[in-house]
């Protein structure tokens, strides 16, 4: 689990420093009529974003199951030492 989390962070932050890529070549003049900078900082800042909003959807998974397993596992605790307590 902590891998995939460790994983999809590392992921998410790629996604934003592809939105900040993206907005500071749109923030440049292009005047060279070889290269226009516009439609690949366009392309990453949508690629950005489309990076960081399924990050954050995996994230938000992760943490919400994660937090349904270790609420489980607390139960599971507390039920066997309460059995502990109740043989003594």
């Amino acid at each position: 689990m902590k891998k995939t989390m460790l994983t999809t962070i590392i992921i998410l932050g790629v996604g934003v420093a592809m939105v900040l890529v993206g907005s500071i070549l749109q923030g440049i003049v292009w005047n060279v009529t070889t290269f226009d900078g516009e439609a690949f900082a366009l392309a990453l800042n949508t690629l950005g974003y489309i990076v960081a909003l399924l990050s954050g959807i995996v994230l938000t998974a992760l943490g919400i199951s994660y937090a349904i397993k270790g609420e489980k596992e607390d139960c599971q605790k507390e039920d066997k030492d309460s059995k502990k307590k109740d043989k003594e």
